[in-house]
């Protein structure tokens, strides 16, 4: 939720003088649900390197794993783990660099996540395996799918970036939704910083706030599956787990996703489905346009009542989890 700063930033800053009349435990509460799963991660030791990784769904399943958005973090699967255990899925997601509980790696790109996923995998005798990502978590699995296309049996991105460096008119697009994210992290860089900040700083500080304010910036899609409280609870856990640890992480896998990318689209040559709401208010819908008319073996599923937050609606998790079933032999 931090591209739209030029919105966020003159109301954050209202938002920091009134801070005194909230008290984060009284927003807390509002989302709060019985004995919730807390996502306590696994911990991997790479050399001097943390990463936290989770693992939801069958145990015995077919292995798929998860990228997050961001700010997102492996609580994400959360959101999955029950249609994931109908499915026989298992579940494996890892903290990206820098957001959750994983150590922060300076210079990261795309491609270092697909040799991430290549080390666990081989560390956990996984030989298979599906791919699955949600907005930002949509490049990531791309890099995966392009660097193990003998390994990855699928790839699905949900309401994901496309290759900014094959996309002339990326940049205009995200202008168009408001969206200025890109445009500032180029032109501006210390505002950008200094506003993710602010963002993280009403996140976990005023929580309530904050939701509120996301919710604003919502197609009415998303509003209606975030009445559900369980379902809230978790978006809200997602959002402050991600920036625990500052807005390093954030910053860089955000700009690292919208500028050109480490491979093209035309050479990932694994299956790979598109889903997107043309009702998103946070990513363009023409990405995914782009993404299935450049991507050899794509197909698209547009949904064009729906918005951002197709993971986390029931009816969209079974068309998800029953694609997944074609590829499991």
């Amino acid at each position: 939720m931090t591209q739209r700063t030029y919105t966020y930033i003159a109301a954050l800053f209202v938002i920091v003088q009134l801070s005194a009349c909230a008290t984060p435990r009284v927003d807390r509460n509002i989302y709060t649900t019985a004995e919730p799963d807390q996502g306590n991660p696994q911990i991997a030791l790479w050399g001097e390197r943390k990463v936290a990784w989770l693992e939801r769904g069958d145990p015995q399943g077919f292995p798929v794993f998860y990228a997050h958005g961001n700010p997102g973090s492996r609580l994400e699967v959360l959101f999955l783990d029950e249609k994931a255990q109908e499915y026989g899925i298992r579940l494996l997601v890892i903290d990206r660099p820098g957001l959750g509980q994983s150590d922060y790696v300076p210079d990261y790109d795309l491609l270092d996540f697909a040799n991430d996923i290549e080390q666990f995998a081989d560390e956990n005798g996984i030989k298979d395996f599906g791919l699955l990502g949600w907005s930002s978590g949509g490049p990531p699995v791309l890099a995966v799918a392009h660097h193990l296309p003998e390994r990855a049996k699928f790839a699905i991105s949900v309401s994901g970036y496309t290759n900014f460096g094959e996309l002339d008119e990326a940049l205009d697009l995200m202008k168009s939704y408001d969206l200025r994210g890109p445009e500032l992290s180029q032109d501006r860089p210390k505002l950008f910083n200094q506003a993710v900040k602010l963002v993280r700083w009403t996140d976990i500080t005023l929580p309530n706030f904050y939701m509120k304010m996301a919710e604003a910036e919502m197609a009415d899609y998303d509003r209606n599956i975030l009445q559900d409280k369980q379902t809230a609870d978790i978006f809200m856990r997602n959002q402050q787990e991600a920036l625990q640890q500052g807005v390093k992480g954030t910053i860089q896998d955000l700009e690292v996703q919208w500028t050109a990318w480490g491979f093209s689209l035309k050479d990932i040559s694994v299956p790979v489905y598109i889903y997107q709401g043309q009702k998103d208010t946070f990513v363009p819908w023409k990405f995914a346009e782009h993404m299935a008319n450049t991507i050899p073996n794509a197909e698209l599923h547009l949904k064009p009542e729906a918005g951002h937050l197709i993971p986390l609606d029931p009816v969209y998790q079974d068309e998800i989890f029953t694609i997944m079933l074609q590829h499991i032999e």
